[in-house]
Formats: C-alpha cells, sequence, structure tokens
C-alpha cells in the first residue's frame, strides 16, 4: 500500500481536513498566520460555495444551478410573448405574477450573494461593508442588479414602463455566470486588444482610402451618392464588411475596379479579426477546459492557510483538465512532468497489486518535485475526473518560493 499523507482525505470522517505535519506549522495557526479548517461549514459559506461556485460537484449545487437557469431562460421567453397582443392579453396575469415571483427570486438571489460574499478573504479583508459594497460593484453584480431592480419603479408607480423590458433582457447575460466558454472569450478579447485594435485601424484606413477614391472616380458622375467623403465613406463601410444594400452602386469603369478591390480587401480584412478571436478562444478553452476559481483552490486542502496573494499567483500556472472514465492518469516508469490535483471526479491508484481509490481533494504525480522522477503508480480514472494541472516546472518553482507546499506535495511521495 502506497504511503499517504495527512493531506488526503479522512477516510475515517472530517473529509478534507488539514493536518499539521509539524510543531512550526501549529504554531503558525496558533499565532493567527494561517487558519485551521473547521469542521462543518456554516450557512454563509454553504450559500457562497453553492452561488459562487455552482460548477463544482453537488446535487444541491447542479439543482440550484439547473433553476437559475431555466428562469433565466423563461423570462426572456416570457419577455417576448409578451409583446404578441394576442398571447398577452389571454395571459396577462400569469405574466404578471411570473413576473413578481421573477423579481423576487432575483432580489433574493442577489442579497444572498452579497451576503455571503465575505466568505472570500479577498472581500472580507476590506471589512464587512466596504467589502460588500466592492462586491456589489462587480460588473456581473451590476447586471443582476439591472436585471430586476428596474421593475420595482413599475410596482411602486403601477405604470407599464415598457422601456423596462430592455433591462429584463439583462437577465440573459446572468447565463455568463454558467458558462466557463463566455469568460474564457472575454479573456481573450482582453488578451489580444493590441491585436484587434491594429485590426480595427487597418480597416478604418482602408475605409476612408476607398472612399477617397470612390468620391475622386464617381463624385462626377454621382453627385448625391459619391459628391461627398461620408456618402462614399457609407458606400465603403458597406462594401467592406460585403453587405453591399445595392442602394449605391458605381457605374464607371474605374469605380467599378475600385469597388472589386474594396470587396476583396474586406472579405481578408474581416477575416483577419475572426481569426485572432478564434485561435485564442480554441487555444484557451483547451488549457482551462473549466472555470478554475481563487475559492475553489482555496477549499483545497493542499492550499489550506496560504494567503490571497499566494493562492492567485498558483492559479496563473495552473491549467484544468477534463478526464474521461478509464483513462489512465500516470504509468510506472513514464517522466513525471506533470503534477495533479482531483477537483472531482474518483480514480483508482494501483502499485504492487494493491489498490486505493482517490478523490476530491487528493493529489497525482507527487514525483514531479523532483525534474528527473518517474511516476512510481499507475492511476486510472474510474468516472468522468475534472483535474487541476501544474507543469512540474512551475510546481518546484512555487515549491521553492513557498516551502509549505512543498512540504505538504513532498509527504506525498512514496520514496
Amino acid at each position: 500500500m502506497p504511503i499517504r499523507g495527512a493531506l488526503l482525505s479522512n477516510r475515517n470522517g472530517g473529509k478534507g481536513n488539514y493536518v499539521p505535519p509539524d510543531v512550526e506549522l501549529e504554531s503558525k495557526i496558533r499565532a493567527g498566520e494561517l487558519r485551521p479548517v473547521t469542521g462543518r461549514p456554516t450557512l454563509r459559506l454553504w450559500a457562497y460555495t453553492i452561488l459562487e461556485e455552482g460548477q463544482l460537484e453537488g446535487v444541491v449545487s447542479h439543482i440550484i444551478e439547473a433553476l437559475l437557469i431555466v428562469l433565466i431562460i423563461a423570462n426572456v421567453a416570457a419577455v417576448a410573448l409578451e409583446s404578441v397582443s394576442s398571447i398577452y392579453a389571454k395571459y396577462h396575469v400569469f405574466f404578471r405574477n411570473f413576473e413578481h415571483f421573477s423579481v423576487g427570486a432575483y432580489t433574493l438571489e442577489y442579497l444572498v450573494r452579497v451576503w455571503s460574499s465575505v466568505e472570500d478573504p479577498r472581500i472580507a479583508a476590506r471589512g464587512p461593508l466596504k467589502g460588500r459594497i466592492a462586491f456589489a460593484m462587480r460588473p456581473l453584480m451590476l447586471i443582476d442588479l439591472l436585471a430586476f431592480a428596474p421593475s420595482y419603479l413599475g410596482f411602486l408607480f403601477a405604470l407599464d414602463l415598457r422601456v423596462l423590458r430592455i433591462f429584463r433582457l439583462f437577465r440573459l447575460v446572468k447565463l455568463a455566470r454558467y458558462s466557463p466558454a463566455l469568460p474564457a472569450l472575454l479573456g481573450v478579447l482582453y488578451e489580444q486588444r493590441s491585436s484587434l485594435f491594429a485590426s480595427m485601424i487597418l480597416t478604418l484606413s482602408v475605409m476612408c482610402v476607398s472612399g477617397e477614391l470612390m468620391h475622386l472616380a464617381e463624385g462626377a458622375v454621382q453627385p448625391k451618392t459619391f459628391g461627398s467623403m461620408p456618402d462614399a465613406m457609407y458606400w465603403a463601410i458597406t462594401t467592406l464588411t460585403t453587405v453591399g444594400y445595392g442602394d449605391e452602386v458605381p457605374i464607371t469603369p474605374l469605380g467599378k475596379l475600385i469597388a472589386g478591390f474594396t470587396m476583396v480587401t474586406g472579405l481578408l480584412l474581416f477575416a483577419l479579426p475572426i481569426g485572432i478571436i478564434a485561435n485564442g478562444f480554441v487555444g484557451d478553452l483547451h488549457r482551462r477546459q473549466f472555470a478554475i476559481t481563487w475559492s475553489m483552490l482555496k477549499r483545497q486542502p493542499l492550499f489550506d492557510g496560504f494567503d490571497v496573494d499566494s493562492i492567485s499567483e498558483m492559479l496563473d500556472a495552473m491549467s484544468a483538465k477534463l478526464v474521461r472514465e478509464h483513462t489512465q492518469i500516470t504509468l510506472p516508469g513514464q517522466l513525471a512532468s506533470m503534477f495533479y490535483l482531483i477537483v472531482s471526479g474518483q480514480a483508482l491508484l494501483e502499485q504492487d497489486g494493491a489498490e486505493l481509490d482517490l478523490g476530491p481533494g487528493d493529489i497525482i504525480g507527487a514525483e514531479a518535485m523532483q525534474a528527473t522522477n518517474t511516476y512510481k503508480n499507475t492511476v486510472t480514472a474510474r468516472s468522468e475526473m475534472r483535474l487541476i494541472v501544474l507543469p512540474g516546472e512551475e510546481l518546484r518553482r512555487l515549491a521553492r518560493k513557498y516551502p509549505l507546499l512543498g512540504q505538504r506535495v513532498t509527504q506525498e511521495v512514496p520514496w
């Protein structure tokens, strides 16, 4: 049976609790430098975990997440159906009651999110009031507020403010919380902002040049259509985007030549940002197949006691991986180049004829602590698994900077 350290789940109870390995760590905990893991989570911690980390395993998490997604989609459908006069006249009572229910549910969700936000030490460090205000000013929280707050105007003043429908459609944006792909896309747009800005400048330059050329070629022939630069630039942008409404068409041979050049250039120019975004998006999804969050790491026994900055630095070095059932994660003799932390799912560790079950919170590939090591065990996924992956060189770098991390990982290696 392989040697297992205190970081692994306690099979007799207290799953996920970390047992301090030495006197130095115990003294830090007594001094208040590190926080020991408590037994049962509080109601506030439970609410924060469910609402802010709903993508993790757990029946309750999945049920609440599914209900919120269904409610969002139902609200968007209701906004669309209310605009059909015949349907609204017949079911206006249902639509009104459903709106009241939705506003109440979104209000409760918003208040619970704000109330439980101080479970994040980065928020709690600012104080209960200032921390919650800072949390409420986050973009997704502002979207949550706009999704229901304007509806109270209609309730309080008994007005049919149709303009509020646009705010009700903000509820659709709430789906961003439940899609790791959308944050990945936004991250790609931010990372590639310089390339996208250069592409936009190039497009504007071509639009101006094409508009000027067409103004010179067709301005005297069609003064109403190409007699001014703004009119010619309107034609240029519709042609570059390949929309070509047909309301402005060159009639001279030179004008048609310029139009053909503009059309081909438009295809090339608009393919450029699409390629930039698609390449970055696919690459990011392959690297991070599910969202790794700060609080996800905070709950792992391996990182218990580390401060905000330390965990944030570790998070930047990590990637995520989805593993299917029966996939072999490590094999004996294989170079130990990767270190894995199990977020969800089950695995089977085999060594010298003995078997051991691994679950959330357990680690795989601790042999990566040394550059020339090979894996000692065969580890096979028994179900679909979510793994946090850390390259060996990053693990060793972080272990040198944070000796406590290296000490915890080293305890798992059967040298």
